[in-house]
């Protein structure tokens, strides 16, 4: 559970590193944002940015625009789903509501019922954090693979993703006292966050596989 601290302020010290074009490029980003049309792709652009400066990397323009071009369709996927999947919920949210329509329900059974589409409301929400950055990792960037992928490592580390969702919470919410801060900074650190996190979380995935490739070889060898 500390893990997610220690990612936090590895985070911080990466943003930090790289906190000048990573304003700028957030800055754009919000700009994007009004167009509509531009805003999945630069959020791409951003995730991409991001997952460098969490691996360690230093980032320059072309990287915010290469992505931006390379995921614009993927992007708008990921935006159409989510789309689709709010509607649903709040179709859903409102359609249980009580004594409505053909159900009826009472006043008790209906939060129930609603209660189930807000938790599962939430799930979906927190599956969001590893969604881009997975697909970045990906060696088969397929949009379906991603969304299984991240699923695994939300239900994997349940404790780590709750916090991981209270931290980028409480950034949003400080975020909105000071608006300022949407176009300047968190989004782009959000970004590192995220990746940072998919990538700690892969670690003793990829360990494993380099562990079992290394045995296969061995065993073929001999």
């Amino acid at each position: 559970m500390r893990n997610i601290f220690r990612i936090f302020w590895e985070s911080l010290k990466e943003f930090w590193d790289e906190l000048f074009i990573l304003v700028l490029m957030n800055l754009l980003t919000a700009v994007l944002l009004l167009p509509v049309v531009t805003f999945p792709p630069a959020l791409a652009g951003l995730w991409s940015v991001g997952n460098l400066v969490a691996g360690g990397s230093s980032v320059e323009w072309r990287d915010y625009f290469g992505a931006f071009k390379r995921y614009f369709w993927k992007s708008w996927v990921f935006a159409l789903i989510n789309i689709v999947v709010g509607l649903l919920f709040y179709i859903n949210f409102n359609f249980y509501a009580p004594e409505t329509p053909p159900f009826n329900l009472s006043a008790t059974v209906s939060l129930w019922v609603r209660t189930f589409f807000v938790f599962v409301g939430a799930l979906w929400v927190l599956l969001q954090m590893y969604l881009l950055a997975m697909l970045l990792e990906q060696d088969e960037q397929r949009i379906k693979l991603a969304f299984r992928n991240s699923a695994i490592l939300m239900f994997a580390n349940p404790g780590f993703s709750l916090l991981l969702g209270i931290i980028i919470l409480v950034l949003a919410a400080v975020s909105i006292l000071v608006p300022a801060l949407w176009a300047m900074v968190t989004m782009s650190l959000v970004a590192v966050i995220c990746n940072m996190a998919v990538q700690h979380l892969l670690t003793p995935y990829r360990e494993k596989a380099l562990a079992e490739t290394q045995e296969s070889g061995e065993d073929h060898s001999s």
